[in-house]
């Protein structure tokens, strides 16, 4: 079983938080009371990886893709050779079109972990805790308390 460590030594939590985005909410609260942001850590309790299908891969994908980028590649053969007529420039886009098509459909198909989906890896935690250094944790209140007085409205 893992050891639990902090994420910084002798930390305190300050503050826990069901979303990300209200943790990252509540950093900016105490950056603008002016603490220290080197001070401060995000730590995400119970972390977990999600992979979210986004489309499939197959060899006419692979022909579009790697058509394009041999049109690229002849494009910059065709800029940085400028004594070509300007009659050969089809022809040269065709021909790195169709040897990228080619080589994209050769590398898919000799692919030995060949996956035919793509997908968006990302991190997702149960909870994230708002952690500072035990001695700055007065300082990180002053902080806040700084910053609450600076969003209250006056009448």
């Amino acid at each position: 079983m893992a050891k639990k460590r902090e994420a910084l030594p002798s930390a305190e939590i300050i503050a826990k938080f069901d979303t990300y985005e209200s943790a990252v909410e509540h950093v900016e609260k105490l950056l603008s009371g002016s603490f220290p942001v080197r001070q401060v850590a995000i730590v995400g309790r119970g972390v977990r990886t999600v992979e979210r299908l986004r489309s499939r891969i197959g060899y006419p994908r692979m022909a579009l893709t790697g058509a394009l980028n041999g049109a690229v590649l002849g494009v910059l053969v065709i800029v940085l050779s400028p004594t070509a007529a300007m009659s050969t420039y089809p022809s040269t886009l065709l021909t790195f079109a169709g040897i990228g098509a080619i080589v994209n459909i050769l590398r898919f198909a000799l692919a030995r972990a060949k996956r035919t989906f793509t997908g968006q890896n990302s991190l997702l935690a149960d909870s994230y805790e708002i952690q500072v250094p035990k001695d700055l944790k007065a300082e990180a209140e002053n902080a806040l308390a700084k910053a609450a007085a600076l969003i209250k409205p006056t009448k």
